[in-house]
């Protein structure tokens, strides 16, 4: 027997025994019949032919997207920040809804009232006393700055002019004044005047500061009105005291427009400075007029063939230039103008031409010693010329004055300042010359 323990003797396995049994089986037939057992040979296989199959290659698989991990901590405070723009862009929407449904019942206010639907605005004695923060004059102000910029004809100048008159201190309130004030003078107009305005811009949008005649300050007020026909006004409306730093006001018109009187309104104009009439209908200018407008400095009037009265309230004036042309129906006013102090020292231009005057040229006429220029032509002036005159003139004209005679004066005839000088027309003795004086 082989020792357990030789390393030379290999120990029997499961296997080993598995295998010894399945061949004893096998061969179990040969044994019995006393064949030696033959152990068929095993031959080796022949290789399998080729299966000539094509590898085909796989295209890659997509590439998985892998999200930047991110820390719990982070990931808290991105859907805390997300929360509260969300909360913050609910409220602004909110807040915006709520203008637009505020303005919104306004304006369908402000319609109604000025359909008639409602009562009118209350008149400007009945304004509160702060009117810059009452509703009226909120809407107004509103509607001006919201909807007139796209159509400045809807804007009710009607019921907003009284409410926001008196409104100080707000820029759009002032703008929204101007504005109803200059449509005032387009609507009173006729159909070729509505034309001529319309081609000049006027009420095409609220830059009244680029409507044709009109100027304005820096700060956008309205300073100066040039009214030419058919650009005119069938009347000067009660409006134009829309324009508290008005400082020149020029209307010329075709002799049958403006008509009627300067409206009272007109008082109200105590910028003006300039103040140009010429060829209109205009009737009557109030007495007190220039009493009030205190710092006009010149004046002019030419061919208002309806104009009757006087002017007295102008001798309070410290006016530069005064022109008084073609007013056939004004009486002789060169003895009252004479006798203003005021006038006497301010006075450059006096032009009282064509007014049919009648009398005399007062020997106080001298008295007005700044005086420049003085024409007295075509007129009805008679007896002799006075003895003297300004000695700063430089323009002299009275021809055609036919019952005015004498002697010019001799400091007149040698003055050095007188450039132009007409005597033509006149029975002014012509004897001895007189200087650069025309005969």
């Amino acid at each position: 027997m082989r020792s357990r323990g030789s390393p030379n003797v290999r120990r029997q396995t499961l296997r080993d025994r598995f295998t010894k049994i399945f061949f004893d089986v096998r061969t179990l037939d040969d044994r019995s019949t006393g064949r030696d057992v033959d152990l068929v040979s095993v031959r080796p296989l022949s290789p399998w032919a080729p299966l000539n199959v094509d590898k085909k290659e796989e295209p890659p698989l997509p590439t998985a997207y892998v999200a930047p991990s991110h820390s719990p901590p982070q990931k808290k405070q991105e859907k805390r920040r997300f929360r509260w723009c969300a909360f913050l862009l609910i409220l602004i929407i909110l807040a915006l809804l709520g203008n637009v449904a505020f303005l919104n019942v306004r304006v369908f206010e402000l319609t109604k009232v000025v359909n008639g639907n409602m009562p009118s605005s209350p008149t400007p004695t009945s304004t509160p006393s702060n009117p810059s923060s009452s509703d009226d004059a909120k809407e107004c102000i509103s509607q001006f700055t919201l909807n007139a910029p796209s159509n400045p004809s809807a804007y009710p100048c009607s019921t907003c002019l009284p409410v926001l008159s008196n409104v100080t201190n707000n820029a759009d309130a002032a703008n929204a004044v101007q504005f109803c004030g200059l449509r005032a003078i387009l609507e009173s107009t006729s159909t070729t005047g509505r034309t001529a305005f319309s081609n000049g811009g006027w009420s095409k949008d609220l830059r009244v500061c680029t409507w044709s005649g009109v100027s304005c300050s820096d700060s956008g007020l309205v300073t100066s009105l040039k009214l030419t026909f058919p650009a005119v006004p069938a009347l000067i409306p009660t409006e134009i005291a829309a324009f508290p730093r008005l400082q020149s006001l020029q209307v010329i018109g075709d002799g049958n427009s403006p008509a009627g009187v300067l409206p009272d309104s007109f008082r109200n104009l105590t910028s003006l400075t300039a103040l140009h009439l010429e060829s209109t209908a205009i009737t009557t200018i109030p007495n007190d007029l220039f009493s009030l407008l205190t710092k006009v400095t010149d004046l002019t009037l030419i061919g208002n063939g309806k104009f009757a009265g006087d002017l007295t309230s102008i001798t309070g004036l410290s006016l530069r230039s005064l022109i008084i042309k073609n007013q056939t129906r004004l009486f002789n006013p060169i003895g009252s103008l004479t006798g203003s102090r005021s006038l006497q020292s301010s006075l450059l231009v006096l032009d009282l031409s064509s007014n049919s005057l009648s009398g005399p040229i007062p020997a106080s006429i001298s008295s007005l010693a700044a005086l420049t220029q003085l024409h007295l032509d075509n007129n009805n002036l008679e007896q002799a010329v006075p003895g003297s005159f300004p000695r700063s003139l430089q323009s002299l004209t009275i021809s055609n004055n036919v019952n005015l005679g004498g002697i010019m004066p001799s400091d007149v005839c040698s003055s050095i300042f007188l450039k132009e000088c007409d005597l033509r027309g006149t029975r002014v003795d012509k004897t001895n010359g007189c200087g650069v004086c025309q005969f």
